[in-house]
């Protein structure tokens, strides 16, 4: 009686922990092949790949002809195609020199419907390869983008204009927005460029072609505008280098633009300003280097100076100071007065009185060039923030709160108009329209800056270098109290602990704190870490450094984890990815019992962990345990050299196809992997590398794996709908848009820089 009472706990109990996979041997014996013996469609495939090399047209036609013949021949018995063909007429289609009847050839064969995906996307890629056709769409593109973005911009303004209130003013802005792009547009555009260099490339292959000599008139216009385009841009860098107080790069710029535009008159101009305040800087420099006409009449004191600061001794600045008080004592304007406050500011500087002697350093900065020939010396110490980081980091916090502030009051304003390379006047008036944005998105703007965290990267830098620089100064605790509040805002707990252990007087309960938070984030970086021996070693280290923490303790029982199952190789292949490519799999590649990959999981299933590689001829085979999401049992087993090499060889096959058919694929370079798998090749891998940095840590994931269950389309169509709202200026609207042509993979080299 209790037994019938427990049988249906116990099948409840059995459908709870879910079906356990049967004891199988998950791989099966290799097939023997046979030698191969070539038939008469080997025979004839190797007849057509001499008359190729041998260039006989002829002849070759005849060979593509008996393929045909026996493919036909194939279909007539019920059996398939050899699927020689497509591949014998595209090597046909290489030896026709002339590019424009290939491409026809190449079209022509695309027709064919027995042709491989591979195939088909390299001749796609061949024909699509048309320098005119290329350059008409680039022209295409650039007109869709010109007409399409003034016919995008009317219609943004008038969906965003709610009741129509608003829509004068968003279409007077849309209006000077346009005239803005157009004129702040290159003489010839990225699409032109691009255009014009495919114009050449036609030329250059097909000099007698009928349309070359059409194409040299276009090639000489557009080469003029690109000239143009070239020169103004020249002369733009060098008006803002004048303003920005570089004369010497403006004289650059000037002369590149007089390459591109001899006798230009106003590059001409920008060469004669920057080459006057070139003259001028040089000048002043040679009167600020010559000493002072006071200093060269007293050399006995020069000498004694220079002795006393040379002496090897500890008391050399000590008598060096005495000396510059005696001078000083004759009065401020005494010869090697200037010299003397400089000695007496690294006499400060060697007792540990930073206050006194930059102090010291700022009130020579300030002198004139001419007054002494320390002047320079003390204000290059002065304005330098490697010398001077405290001033430094100072300035920089306070340029960052500036931004901030003219940020929230001012917007896109914050810094006055927008340079549109347009008269100063002129931008003012432009930026009319943008100023009842900018009220009207100040209350958001209010809002947000309490949440911003502002860029203090910059200062953070200067004040380590303040720490390091003056450990004892008197701004140092204020510097490392700031420091440690931004390593702690931005999460980096060993930073702040490491700043306070050193410092005096540390608040032992926030010690602790930082001490648990910096173990816990040792041990989370160190396991980011892809090498395996590095990652083990930042495991220890963060396991002895952070004992007694929670993160010290995790990081010690990884690295013993680490060392226990550490292989020399660890290259996974998911089941996705044998679904997905059959001959992996299969008898000619890794030999998987077929019941493994058929979704029936009481004859035994792959988990979705796949196959491991763990070095030398070893495969780690994860079976499935009841459900997909518990962990699986692993099966070692140590492989042939044989099935070795048959599984490397179709994981590459597999790869290069997924790459030549896959518009979504990308090369995954990996060094390790593929030394490993050369090794298997060769059949060499009786004795696994033990270097560790010899492994690789690569997966083969399956497309569904790697994309999802639905893959992202675009759309073929010209126009879109668009739902947009702005918390700035709190607008809404709904309206059609001109899908933008895509930007070409390689339109960067055309691009100004």
């Amino acid at each position: 009686m209790k037994i019938l009472l427990l049988a249906p706990l116990a099948l409840m109990l059995g459908g709870c922990v879910g079906t356990l996979t049967p004891s199988i041997d998950p791989l099966e014996p290799l097939p023997t092949l046979a030698p191969y013996v070539p038939d008469d469609m080997d025979r004839s495939a190797r007849d057509l790949a001499a008359e190729v090399l041998l260039d006989d047209g002829a002849a070759l036609e005849r060979s593509l002809g008996r393929i045909s013949d026996m493919d036909g021949e194939l279909l007539a018995a019920g059996r398939a195609p050899s699927g020689l063909l497509p591949y014998a007429l595209d090597a046909r289609n290489a030896t026709i020199a002339d590019s424009r009847v290939r491409r026809v050839a190449s079209r022509a064969l695309l027709e064919r419907s027995d042709i491989p995906a591979a195939l088909r996307k390299r001749v796609t890629e061949e024909v699509e390869d048309d320098p005119l056709a290329l350059a008409r769409q680039r022209l295409r593109d650039r007109f869709i983008f010109r007409y399409g973005r003034v016919a995008n911009s009317m219609m943004e303004s008038m969906g965003r204009s709610v009741g129509g209130v608003l829509l004068p003013y968003r279409l007077a802005q849309s209006v000077i927005h346009i005239a803005l792009a157009e004129h702040l547009e290159d003489e010839l555009t990225t699409g032109e460029r691009q255009a014009l260099a495919h114009w050449k490339r036609f030329v250059r292959e097909n000099p007698r072609a009928p349309e070359a000599r059409e194409l040299l008139k276009e090639i000489h216009e557009a080469q003029l505008r690109w000239s143009q385009t070239r020169r103004d841009l020249e002369v733009r860098n060098g008006r803002k280098a004048l303003d920005a107080g570089a004369p010497m790069l403006a004289a650059a710029y000037a002369r590149r633009a007089l390459r591109y535009a001899p006798e230009d008159p106003e590059a001409t101009e920008i060469n004669s300003i920057a080459s006057k305040r070139v003259a001028a800087w040089r000048a002043d420099r040679v009167r600020a280097e010559a000493s002072a006409p006071g200093a060269l009449a007293d050399a006995g004191r020069q000498a004694e100076l220079a002795r006393a600061l040379l002496k090897p001794s500890d008391r050399s600045l000590s008598d060096a100071a005495s000396l510059a008080r005696e001078i000083l004592a004759e009065g401020p304007d005494a010869p090697l007065a200037g010299e003397a406050r400089y000695i007496l500011a690294l006499a400060a500087g060697s007792r540990g009185v930073q206050g006194e002697r930059w102090e010291l350093i700022e009130q020579l900065a300030a002198e004139d060039n001419l007054s002494s020939g320390m002047v320079r010396y003390a204000r290059s110490e002065w304005d330098s923030y490697e010398m001077n980081p405290y001033r430094g980091f100072e300035h920089a916090l306070a340029k960052i709160r500036s931004e901030r502030i003219r940020a929230m009051l001012f917007g896109p304003l914050m810094d006055g108009p927008r340079d549109r390379n347009l008269p100063r006047w002129l931008e003012y008036v432009v930026e009319i329209p943008t100023t009842v944005t900018v009220l009207i998105g100040l209350p958001m703007r209010l809002l947000q800056a309490p949440f911003e965290s502002p860029p203090l990267g910059g200062p953070a830098v200067l004040a380590r270098r303040t720490l390091e620089r003056e450990p004892a100064g008197s701004h140092t605790e204020q510097t490392r109290r700031w420091l440690v509040d931004f390593e702690r805002g931005r999460g980096n707990a060993v930073g702040a602990l490491t700043l306070l252990e050193t410092a005096p007087g540390s608040s032992p309960g926030e010690l602790a704190e930082l001490l648990e938070a910096a173990g816990d984030q040792a041990y989370d970086a160190s396991l980011k870490e892809k090498r395996r021996d590095v990652r083990i070693r930042l495991l220890q280290d963060a396991a002895r450094r952070f004992a007694g923490t929670e993160g010290g303790q995790k990081a010690g029982e990884a690295a013993r984890e680490e060392l226990r199952t550490a292989t020399s190789q660890h290259i996974r292949i998911s089941r996705g990815f044998l679904l997905e490519n059959p001959d992996v799999a299969g008898p000619e590649g890794l030999a998987l019992r077929p019941a493994l990959l058929d979704e029936e999981p009481d004859n035994g299933e792959l988990h979705p962990e796949g196959v491991t590689l763990l070095g030398e001829r070893v495969l780690e085979i994860a079976m499935l345990d009841g459900r997909p999401s518990q962990p699986p049992q692993r099966q070692r087993r140590r492989v042939s050299e044989e099935r070795m090499a048959r599984l490397v060889a179709q994981l590459e096959e597999a790869t290069l196809h997924t790459l030549l058919t896959d518009r979504d694929a990308r090369v995954e370079h990996d060094a390790d992997r593929d030394l490993y798998f050369e090794r298997a090749r060769l059949r060499s891998l009786e004795r696994a590398d033990g270097r560790p940095h010899a492994e690789s840590d690569y997966t083969f994931l399956g497309m569904r794996e790697r994309y999802g269950l639905v893959r992202g389309r675009e759309s073929i169509l010209p126009v879109q709908l668009v739902l947009q709202g702005s918390f700035e200026d709190f607008a809404l609207g709904a309206f059609p848009r001109v899908r933008m042509p895509k930007t070409t993979p390689d339109a960067f080299l055309y691009q100004d820089r």
